[in-house]
């Protein structure tokens, strides 16, 4: 993205209209089948292994692979053996690598991609016979480097956008008597606390799940993106200032402080704590795009919930675009390459990718497509929540750029340690301190690269994160 941050901009910004300012979207398809009559031998049909965490789109996706299965695969001599792992995934997915003895394709965590890439537990998506395909349909220009692009090669291919929203539980909010849904991160603290209060633990005004740490990073810095102008890395000065969030920070353990989280966060991890609020126990909850089938798929709400825009650090609202990030759907493991027929694996890796599969996501209110040549073929979804998150205040929105912390080596904690460590009453120092070692350590990480790698995640003069 660093070379040509504004194109990809550029190209969600022209769809915009159509949704009251959504965005752009994914792949072609090449669903192409053997001649009339050719049969597969059962012999020669090639196991496909993927493993996953999205569990949010599991039933859409478990009725597309058996379709495929029952049709192109037994066309093709392929069947995909598609697993869903939950709060686990992170342990298992780095185990089955480290091994080598896990899945052909495998959902990468931006969190530790970088360094299953350095590691060699995966490999180029053109290491795969018949890859060219799907990778033709991609401008390298467009790609991440530090995400997609390691080495000058393709590692991944973006799928989605993920936006970030707040999500109240109205129900709630009426028994407490509120009218006017939270501006502000202190609007959420108070709202929170009266919720809690006319509850009588029957309920709770917010929720954090510790045990899900990828939870600390969307549902605090990132869906604070239009008050930060960043994410905890800030692109614009090459610099990592989770000390900017503070305010944010201390709301969160006001919070704790005021008995309004939902006990137990410590070990919660973030199905059980959503499972809660779409039980309607809890009145207020930060979220991402896919919450939305979490709340209408995965753990059904049985409250009346609303989307809401991000709360703001302060009465000054945004200063900054929001921000949403590029979202990569599968990488490919090593041990593919020990497959007897690598183009197979190509094959299953495209028609994850395919247009029509993502048309039928986006419809549902599981995707934000990448490219916008699939918001081109979809029809207009009628999901609840759906056109809220596709919506942005004044149309100011902004991808994200890669955060680096996959390729730095520092001492201490991570910033997802920290942030658990301090909502854990870990931490004997102030909070103010906290965070600023915090950046400390990271920025002596960044310190440690060279000019050419750090570039590479610094982003380029025409990178506007104000708002116009």
């Amino acid at each position: 993205m660093k070379r040509n941050a504004m194109g990809l901009i550029l190209t969600l910004a022209m769809t915009a209209g159509l949704i009251a300012g959504c965005n752009g979207n994914v792949a072609d398809t090449m669903l192409t089948k053997s001649p009339e009559g050719e049969n597969t031998a059962a012999e020669d049909v090639q196991v496909v292994t993927v493993w996953s965490d999205n569990a949010h789109e599991q039933s859409v996706r478990d009725a597309q692979i058996e379709e495929f299965n029952n049709t192109i695969g037994k066309q093709e001599g392929i069947r995909i053996d598609y697993t869903v792992y939950g709060s686990d995934y992170s342990d298992v997915i780095n185990v089955a690598l480290m091994a080598n003895d896990g899945p052909d394709l495998f959902r990468p965590s931006s969190n530790t991609f970088a360094k299953y890439v350095a590691a060699g537990y995966a490999v180029p998506i053109s290491e795969l016979d018949g890859s060219n395909t799907l990778l033709s349909k991609y401008d390298e220009d467009d790609l991440l480097i530090g995400d997609q692009i390691f080495g000058g090669k393709v590692y991944t291919l973006p799928y989605s956008l993920q936006s970030y929203k707040m999500i109240i539980n109205k129900d709630l909010f009426d028994k407490a008597g509120i009218n006017v849904y939270p501006k502000t991160w202190d609007d959420v603290r108070k709202d929170a606390k009266l919720i809690t209060d006319v509850s009588n633990g029957d309920a709770y005004g917010y929720f954090l799940a510790l045990q899900s740490g990828w939870t600390l990073d969307h549902y605090i810095y990132s869906v604070s993106s239009a008050s930060l102008g960043h994410f905890g890395y800030d692109a614009v000065s090459g610099t990592y200032r989770y000390s900017d969030g503070l305010p944010i920070i201390e709301n969160i353990l006001g919070m704790i402080e005021d008995g309004s989280v939902f006990p137990g966060y410590e070990n919660m991890d973030a199905d059980t704590a959503r499972a809660q609020f779409a039980a309607g126990k809890v009145g207020i909850a930060m979220a991402a795009s896919f919450d939305v089938a979490v709340y209408t798929e995965q753990f059904p709400a049985e409250c009346n919930w609303v989307v809401c825009d991000p709360p703001a650090i302060d009465s000054s609202g945004y200063g900054y675009k929001e921000m949403v990030t590029p979202v990569d759907l599968l990488a490919v493991a090593k041990k593919s390459l020990d497959a007897k027929d690598t183009s197979k694996i190509a094959r299953v890796l495209e028609w994850f990718y395919a247009d029509e599969n993502l048309v039928e996501m986006y419809e549902k209110g599981m995707y934000l497509p990448y490219r916008k040549e699939v918001l081109d073929m979809a029809a207009d979804s009628e999901v609840k929540g759906w056109k809220e998150f596709v919506t942005f205040r004044g149309n100011q929105f902004i991808i994200r750029m890669a955060d680096p912390k996959g390729v730095i080596s520092y001492e201490g904690l991570s910033a997802r340690e920290t942030l658990t460590k301090l909502f854990s009453g870990g931490y004997s120092e102030d909070t103010a301190t906290v965070l600023q070692e915090l950046d400390m350590r990271l920025n002596s990480g960044l310190a440690q690269l060279d000019d050419e790698t750090i570039n590479e995640y610094v982003a380029p003069p025409n990178y506007k994160v104000e708002r116009d």
